[in-house]
């Protein structure tokens, strides 16, 4: 499994299809390496700490510069000085000023630890126990080489695919008919699935089994809530894994998806034991008027929602940024209850505050506006789901787990550093530079200088930071269907310095406690 892949377990949606399956992502690498073992530090400056998995993460699961997008020496420590560029700024903005103390901030923050937690109690409830099957393995192994040319149908709900189903099994009408009536374009929809490709695991399991024939038909399969898919099985080619590393790597593949297919499954229960006993009862009255007024937020148009995003650059994870007038709305219905669970009354000012932690997250995330109020509906479901998990992750004590508060201290750190870039910018005349002048101009200079500041504060493991790689593919990683979707910050644009001339060879290279 590559990195991305270790990182995050995505159970996606059906491309074509045009739908999202709500997926779960689990926020370690190499998790159950990194379960047993104390991290290694590349880099220490004063009180704050770089991992060489977070140095990894940082240069492969965001975009990087073109001035340090290589996999050689000389950009990787770029990439290790833009690091400890940031921590240095973020020592400098301090930890009393606007917008540490600024509430939504704070919010942002503690939502963000929260969701580690939450992937941690993944971790543990789903994946720290799976065992695999040997026989499952081999069977699954035998057909993971297979590329599949399937037909589909797109179903809007359960009974019209029940009954399109039925027509197409008694042969009163033809797939190519169907196809025609359900689709404008008047063709058969029609893809190749690989094993890898990110479908919904329903579409996984229904497709690679030893029985499968040609020209079977498949479904319907629930791929999210309220889409259903018919598959039509026209053919397939398989690829024998001929090598020696194509074997290790086919193996590993259905391990993975063994793995994955398992831990979902035994969340899906705890979860369904941890929320069977809770009614959530909405206030009819408030939930209309709330859905009057968040549902034009959900539909803005991408240049409002990047205006919005502008003022508030911590959070551009959240969908649902409320204009002024909006606002006001909300203030004046604050203290009325909003739903109830489990003997509490949340009011709206309760849930308005509780979405700066944890942004509603829509199962689909296209659908007519006529069609809020039902996705409004479930997204809060789900926010109150993560509530009770998070309160489970907190009870387990995994907030104090060194990784999780690495994670938080790693997204404070970094806005932390862009708010004191700005601050010293905007003191600097930088009309008509760009960004590599800016860098270069200014800086590069100042962050020469905070070295210097910090030049008996700043350690670095030479030998780990020698044994690292790098790749040079772009990548932009992303959870998908978490409250905050984005895995990393965006790289540290601060300096292009390329020497390690600076601070001293680290003495501790390790953190955390064994777990």
């Amino acid at each position: 499994m590559n990195r991305v892949s270790k990182f995050i377990l995505i159970v996606a949606g059906f491309a074509l299809a045009g739908v999202a399956l709500a997926g779960i992502v689990v926020f370690l690498s190499c998790a159950k390496k990194e379960a047993t073992h104390k991290e290694t530090l590349v880099a220490r400056v004063k009180d704050r700490t770089i991992s060489v998995n977070e140095f990894i993460r940082r240069a492969e699961y965001t975009i990087r510069p073109a001035y340090c997008r290589g996999d050689n020496y000389i950009h990787r420590k770029i990439v290790l000085n833009s690091l400890i560029a940031e921590k240095l700024m973020a020592l400098e903005a301090g930890e009393n000023n606007e917008l540490t103390n600024n509430h939504e901030f704070q919010q942002y923050l503690l939502g963000r630890k929260e969701q580690a937690m939450r992937q941690w109690l993944f971790y543990e409830v789903g994946i720290r126990p799976v065992k695999l099957d040997t026989a499952e393995i081999r069977r699954l192994y035998s057909v993971a080489g297979r590329v599949y040319r399937v037909s589909f149908l797109n179903c809007p709900d359960h009974e019209t695919a029940h009954d399109i189903y039925r027509k197409l099994t008694v042969g009163k009408i033809s797939f190519e008919q169907m196809a025609r009536e359900l689709s404008a374009k008047k063709n058969v929809p029609q893809k190749e699935i690989k094993f890898d490709a990110p479908e919904p695991d329903v579409v996984h399991q229904a497709l690679y089994e030893p029985s499968i024939k040609k020209g079977q038909l498949i479904g319907p399969l629930e791929v999210a809530p309220d889409s259903y898919v018919i598959l039509r099985v026209d053919g397939w080619r398989s690829y024998p894994a001929l090598t020696d590393q194509q074997q290790a790597d086919r193996l590993k593949q259905v391990k993975d998806k063994l793995t994955e297919r398992q831990a979902i499954a035994r969340y899906e229960k705890f979860i369904g034991q941890l929320m069977g006993d809770k009614k959530l009862q909405f206030n009819p009255e408030i939930f209309k008027r709330l859905v009057n007024i968040l549902g034009p937020e959900y539909f803005k148009t991408e240049k409002e929602k990047k205006e919005m995003f502008n003022k508030k650059f911590w959070n551009k994870d959240n969908e649902m940024m409320v204009r002024k007038n909006g606002l006001e709305q909300l203030g004046e219905m604050a203290g009325q209850t909003f739903f109830t669970i489990d003997g509490q009354a949340w009011t709206v000012e309760r849930f308005m505050d509780h979405l700066q932690r944890h942004p509603l997250v829509f199962r689909r995330k296209k659908f007519p506006q006529n069609q809020f109020a039902r996705h409004f509906r479930q997204a809060v479901a789900d926010m109150i789901r993560d509530y009770y998990l998070t309160r489970v992750a907190y009870e387990r004590g995994y907030d104090k787990i060194p990784e999780v508060q690495r994670y938080e201290q790693m997204w404070k750190d970094n806005l932390l550093a862009l708010y004191h870039k700005k601050q010293y910018l905007d003191r600097h005349d930088i009309k008509g530079k760009k960004g590599m002048a800016i860098i270069k101009e200014v800086l590069d200079p100042y962050v020469a200088q905070l070295r210097q500041k910090y030049q008996d504060q700043i350690e670095i493991n030479t030998d780990a930071f020698e044994k690292i790689k790098l790749t040079r593919i772009d990548m932009f990683a992303i959870q998908p269907n978490q409250a905050f979707p984005v895995v990393v910050p965006s790289f540290p644009q601060l300096t292009t310095h390329n020497m390690l001339d600076y601070g001293r060879k680290m003495d501790y290279p390790e953190s955390g406690k064994d777990l």
